[in-house]
C-alpha cells in the first residue's frame, strides 16, 4: 500500500511557513525570560502556573489556557510565577504569507484569554509533530503541519479575545442575567414556573424595560425566549436520546405532554413524533430559532 501523500499547496490563499519548531519548558518560581527582541512569530500556551508577559512595555497577566500570539519586532519579557513552578508550550513560525482574508498581523490579539477548546488540542498536535522532525529548521514544514497551524490561528482570530462570557459578549448585563436565570431553572428545576415579574427582578429592570431590551438584543420578548428555550431542549432530547415524548415534555418543563406537542408543532411545524420519525429517514431536525449561543444544554 502506498504511503499517504498530503495534498499539494497549490491554492494561493493559504498560510505559508518557512520554518516551524517548538517545545515545552518548565520554570522554577520567580525565574524570568528576556528582555529579548523577537525575530519571528511565536505562539505560547500557558499550561501551569501564572506569569506576567511584558510586550513593548505593555503588561499582560497570563493564566493556564491563555495563548500568546507574538510577532516579529516584539520586545518582550516573561516573569514567571513567584510561588509555584510554571510550565508552558511554544512554537516558532517563519510566516512567509498569510491568507488574504486574514486581518493584518499588527491587529491580532497579543494574548487570547478564551481560546476555542479545539485550540489547545491543535497546539499539542502541532508541537508533537514538529518535535518528531530531526531537523526542524531545515526548510518548510510538511504541508499537513502548516494546515494545522493555519486552522489554529484562524480559531484564535475568529473569536473575541476578551474575558467576556459568550452570553454576555453582545448583550446588556440585565439581559444576560435574565438568560442565565432561565437556563439555570431549565437545567436544575425544569418544572418551575417563571413569571415576567420574576425575570425582571433577577435582571434588575422593570418588566417593560426588560421586554424592550430582549427585543433589541435577542429578537423576542423574554417569555417567548423562555418558551423557545424549553422547546429547543425538546429538539435536542428527541435527537440525542431515546426518551419517550412524555418524559421529554417533563424534562422541558411541560406537565402536559399534549400541551408540549401542540407548542412544539406551532414553533417548528412538525410534531415531536414526526421529528423522531423523520430522523430515522435521515431528515434533519428543526433549526434552532434562537441565537446559537442560547442552545440549551442536555441533562437527563
Amino acid at each position: 500500500m502506498n504511503a499517504y501523500q498530503p495534498p499539494s499547496p497549490t491554492r494561493e490563499n493559504r498560510l505559508r511557513l518557512g520554518h516551524l519548531y517548538g517545545g515545552s519548558v518548565r520554570y522554577q518560581p520567580g525565574e524570568t525570560l528576556g528582555h529579548r527582541l523577537l525575530s519571528d512569530y511565536e505562539l505560547v500556551l500557558l499550561i501551569e502556573g501564572q506569569a506576567r508577559y511584558e510586550c513593548n512595555a505593555e503588561p499582560h497577566e497570563l493564566k493556564p489556557g491563555h495563548i500568546v500570539l507574538a510577532r516579529p519586532g516584539f520586545r518582550e519579557r516573561y516573569v514567571w510565577d513567584r510561588h509555584v513552578t510554571t510550565r508552558h508550550a511554544y512554537f516558532h513560525l517563519g510566516i512567509q504569507a498569510i491568507p488574504h482574508d486574514w486581518p493584518e498581523p499588527d491587529s491580532w490579539p497579543v494574548v487570547h484569554k478564551q481560546p476555542d477548546l479545539a485550540a489547545q488540542g491543535l497546539f499539542q498536535s502541532v508541537l508533537k509533530r514538529s518535535q518528531r522532525r530531526h531537523e526542524p529548521l531545515a526548510g518548510a514544514p510538511p504541508i499537513v503541519d502548516t494546515h494545522l497551524v493555519e486552522v489554529l490561528i484562524e480559531l484564535l482570530l475568529d473569536q473575541p479575545a476578551s474575558d467576556a462570557a459568550p452570553d454576555d459578549r453582545e448583550r446588556p448585563l440585565p439581559v444576560a442575567r435574565a438568560l442565565k436565570y432561565m437556563r439555570h431553572v431549565l437545567e436544575e428545576e425544569p418544572q418551575k414556573a417563571i413569571t415576567l415579574d420574576e425575570l425582571a427582578v433577577k435582571a434588575g429592570l422593570s418588566p417593560k424595560h426588560l421586554c424592550r431590551a430582549f427585543k433589541q438584543t435577542v429578537g423576542r420578548p423574554p417569555m417567548a425566549t423562555l418558551r423557545l428555550l424549553r422547546l429547543q431542549l425538546g429538539v435536542a432530547l428527541l435527537v440525542r436520546s431515546s426518551l419517550p415524548v412524555k418524559e421529554i415534555a417533563a424534562q422541558c418543563g411541560f406537565r402536559d405532554p399534549l400541551h408540549f406537542s401542540r407548542c412544539f408543532s406551532t414553533a417548528f411545524g412538525r410534531s415531536p413524533r414526526a421529528v423522531r420519525e423523520d430522523l430515522s429517514q435521515g431528515i434533519a431536525p428543526p433549526q434552532n430559532p434562537l441565537p446559537v449561543d442560547l442552545t440549551p444544554r442536555i441533562h437527563w
